[in-house]
């Protein structure tokens, strides 16, 4: 339905403003710009508008209704068949002049101009257009109430002396229009011409009259090319070419889709002139707000509407999804919504303290007051995990800005860094533009928006440069929400110098608190209509409880609660098929979420047996068991665990501090302290840098990778003592602190050294003595000691001791101690000298014959018996008597 455009009556000659509201997606800042010309694109240019008397409109003629609003007087209309038409009688009355003397009826006013029939004027009702469409004059408009004739038969070198005579004239502000710009300057039968005229034009232009092309193409980008490949207008291309590279500057406009204010009238408009029923009034809104958000012309709601309406089908949700998938229309705001989103008490409140102040401003500016007050940017960072509510807020955001009337349309365009930067040289900027395009009158939103600064040098800067750029001249129009995680984002905003003055508000989407997760996961399962068990229930909120304390920055935080839901629904249904009565219960938990259930703290006994095989360790034994025995308190009157201690093992070497560092971490596994119980053992080389900047990511890369297990440091005294040096060492103590603290429960240290020494590290910084609450010693071994480590350590090699061996071996390591204390090696000791040992016993057979071990022949398989040493192979015990060599394969106890 194509309503009649009628300004008001008036005087031949006299043309007036058009009266009524003009379209919103149609800028009419772009006729008032003071350029030649002005070029409209986008894929709303061959669509119809719905202005606010509710009439469904042309392009044409909404064009000329805005012309008219801007003051033209004379609107001159070209296409390929048709050179001079016009669409009202004012604007064609203001193409003659005022009658010549001696003119003979029916010919030209100025006698310059001649066409095809010499000075003749032709007159009558002009041809269909390109569209198909035929030309209506405004009823009652200026000059006549009939149709405006066109000047059909003129050829195309006189139409382009027309126009350009109309766009020089100064008497009568006028703007010439090419409705179909591709069509004329590729068929164009006089091209040099019309070049030569675009041309001239293009440079004595006053900024009075206006040359307005529309051009079928998606982006301005997309115009600049095809101008360029007609090669025959080089200055329109110029122009062109330095529009798409500075967006936003006058001249230019894309006309795109249409809003949720001119679909409502479009509804409206239907129901009230063809019938449309509509289904649920409540659900009008969401309708609406729906259609908007689609990428849809006015020609395909329309035509959508008209067969509801021949159908007797009323408009509802039912219909809306049928035509877009997954369509939502929750009758609920977007305020509502957000207000019963769970947590984000900061994003909520940022929004409730916008709203407040643009409605504070309107109400200023109704009452004539603040004409100067500026609203907010729009624009924000959105800086936290994934699963936080980052994009469903975002989706949110164009609705409530629309609400506030800071949005035309409210449509989110979700975007990725592979939207914005292309793989050549020079066709970023374009992209970023395409894409930004898309998103005018609504929110462009770019999820991990810091893969652009992770270029900076490469493409990503010169999207970052783009993106700057159109957030600045498209103010009002756009709205840009780019989210990640927190440090990246502060890396990207860091990038630019222009970024943190357009992101000027950063909201911080923190990690859900374990109730508000096991809400998400229990509700999500509660849509889903099924029940639980209390035992169920119980169990999962140990399990989300132990999620949320071991989580790192991979958590998915309400995402992860929605895939534990599905997991467990489908092992749900699998179980009971039909009998959906049934509850879920604790063998519908998928297995690798029953992880998080800490088992039963072990009986010490059971947990302890590993260190039975070690000698001594009696400290540590006392250690562990007192651990378990408070877990085991807590877990009988139903207490959760505690926070997994730090450690100090002191003690000089060969001790079994290593060793234990290695147990540690299974044994606090089965108590349920430690996820994992890994145990990752560093020095200071793997801690400290070489320059400045360096310390802090190892030691926090270091405790990354230990996360839910066990870091051993050991000789963490050599930190200590590097601060004395003009070393890192004091910056690697002080970032392994705050680590320790902020990972507290998910982490364990343990630093080893002797006993001196470490006494001065924890000295050298205050807050190790507070993280280091578990000092553990471990003495020197006894003589007896030492000798049960030689005996069991040659057990596991095959070899006994033999009468005498024990004695003579305890004479030999008390001389050893004696003889130098501070570098006697305990246990590694006890393995050097078994070294010696088996090395003398070598000597031994190869001088008198290697022995027949039984069970080693070729008889086949028997009982193995063990060789035996012999005292002589025990080194001489007297001072200055042979050392044992090197450190050999290990034995059962190791430093």
């Amino acid at each position: 339905m194509t309503g009649a455009v009628t300004p008001p009556a008036a005087g031949p000659g006299v043309p007036q403003p058009a009266p009524g509201p003009a379209v919103e997606r149609f800028p009419a800042a772009v006729l008032r710009g003071g350029e030649p010309f002005a070029v409209l694109y986008g894929p709303g240019v061959d669509d119809v508008f719905v202005d606010g008397a509710h009439q469904v409109r042309t392009l044409e003629e909404t064009l000329w209704r805005l012309l008219r609003a801007e003051g033209y007087e004379r609107i001159v209309f070209s296409s390929l068949q048709d050179p001079v038409y016009f669409r009202d009688h004012g604007s064609r009355g203001l193409s003659r002049s005022a009658p010549a003397p001696r003119r003979a009826p029916g010919t030209m006013r100025h006698a310059q101009l001649k066409g095809p029939l010499g000075g003749m004027l032709v007159s009558g009702l002009g041809p269909r257009g390109a569209t198909g469409e035929q030309r209506e004059a405004p009823a009652g408009g200026a000059g006549g109430g009939g149709p405006a004739p066109s000047a059909t038969g003129v050829s195309d070198p006189f139409g382009v002396m027309t126009l350009t005579a109309h766009l020089r004239g100064r008497e009568h502000r006028t703007a010439v229009v090419f409705p179909y710009a591709e069509e004329v300057l590729r068929h164009h039968g006089a091209a040099r011409q019309l070049a030569h005229a675009m041309a001239d034009w293009a440079q004595q232009s006053d900024g009075r009259n206006l040359w307005v092309l529309v051009f079928r193409r998606p982006t301005l980008d997309a115009v600049a090319r095809f101008v360029a490949e007609q090669g025959a207008f080089p200055l329109l291309e110029t122009f062109v070419r330095q529009q798409s590279q500075t967006p936003g500057r006058p001249g230019t406009a894309r006309i795109g889709y249409p809003q949720a204010a001119e679909l409502e009238r479009l509804i409206h408009a239907t129901r009230l002139r063809e019938g449309l029923r509509i289904g649920d009034w409540r659900e009008l809104g969401p309708i609406v707000r729906a259609m908007a958000g689609q990428p849809c012309k006015t020609r395909t709601w329309r035509s959508r509407l008209a067969r509801l309406t021949a159908a007797d089908d009323p408009l509802d949700g039912d219909a809306v999804r049928g035509w877009i998938e997954g369509a939502d229309t929750d009758p609920r705001t977007a305020w509502e919504r957000l207000s019963v989103m769970p947590g984000l008490d900061a994003v909520k409140e940022h929004f409730r303290q916008l709203r407040a102040e643009v409605e504070a401003t309107t109400a200023l500016r109704a009452a004539g007051h603040a004409t100067e007050a500026e609203l907010p940017s729009l624009h924000l960072v959105f800086a936290g995990n994934p699963g936080t509510g980052k994009t469903t807020v975002a989706r949110l955001v164009g609705e409530m800005y629309r609400d506030l009337g800071l949005l035309g349309r409210g449509h989110v365009v979700e975007a990725r860094v592979r939207d914005l930067v292309a793989g050549y040289v020079g066709q970023t900027a374009g992209l970023t533009d395409e894409t930004v395009d898309r998103a005018l009158d609504g929110v462009l939103f770019i999820d991990e928006a810091y893969g652009l600064s992770d270029q900076l040098e490469g493409f990503g800067g010169e999207s970052i440069r783009a993106l700057l750029s159109r957030m600045e001249n498209d103010r009002g129009r756009l709205a840009v929400v780019a989210a990640g995680y927190r440090e990246k984002m502060e890396e990207f905003l860091d990038s630019d110098t222009g970024l943190r003055s357009r992101f000027p508000t950063v909201l911080d989407f923190t990690d859900y608190p374990p109730d508000t997760l096991l809400a998400i996961l229990l509700g999500r399962l509660t849509r889903r209509g099924v029940g639980l068990s209390p035992d169920a229930e119980e169990q999962l909120a140990r399990i989300v409880e132990g999620m949320h304390r071991t989580k790192d920055a991979s958590f998915g935080n309400a995402r992860d609660m929605r895939t534990l839901a599905d997991g467990i629904y489908t092992r749900w249904a699998a179980r009971v098929r039909g009998r959906v009565h049934e509850p879920v219960t604790p063998e519908d938990i998928p297995e690798a979420h029953r992880t998080h259930l800490a088992p039963p703290a072990p009986d010490p006994v059971a947990l302890l047996a590993e260190l039975d095989r070690y000698v001594g360790l009696g400290p540590v034994r006392e250690h562990l068991t007192h651990l378990a025995n408070r877990l085991r308190l807590r877990q009988a009157k139903g207490g959760g665990v505690f926070a997994a201690p730090h450690l100090l093992f002191t003690g000089p070497p060969g001790t079994g501090k290593t060793t234990v560092a290695r147990l540690v971490g299974r044994m606090f596994r089965d108590l349920g302290l430690l996820r994992k119980g890994h145990v990752l053992e560093v020095t200071r080389a793997e801690l400290v840098g070489v320059h400045i900047g360096e310390t802090a990511p190892k030691v926090q890369k270091a405790v990354r990778d230990a996360l839910d297990g066990v870091l051993f440091l050991d000789e963490a005294y050599s930190l200590a003592r590097d601060t004395s040096y003009g070393g890192y060492g004091a910056e690697a103590i002080d970032t392994l602190t705050r680590e320790m603290e902020h990972w507290r429960g998910r982490l364990v240290v343990i630093a080893a050294g002797y006993p001196r020494e470490m006494a001065e590290f924890l000295d050298s910084n205050s807050g190790l003595k507070s993280r280091f609450t578990e000092p553990i010693p471990f003495p020197p071994y006894s003589t007896a000691d030492l000798v049960e480590v030689l005996r069991r350590s040659a057990a596991a090699e095959g070899y006994a001791l033999g009468a005498g061996v024990a004695d003579r071996a305890a004479l030999w390591l008390e001389r050893k101690r004696a003889a130098d204390p501070a570098g006697f090696g305990n246990a590694r000791t006890v393995r050097g000298l078994l070294e010696d040992m088996e090395g003398r016993m070598a000597a031994r057979f190869a001088v008198h014959g290697w022995p027949q071990v039984p069970g080693s022949g070729s008889a086949g398989p028997g009982p193995v018996v063990p060789l035996e040493f012999e005292p002589a192979d025990v080194p001489d015990p007297a001072p200055g008597g042979t050392a044992p060599g090197g450190r050999g394969p290990g034995g059962p106890v190791t430093g």
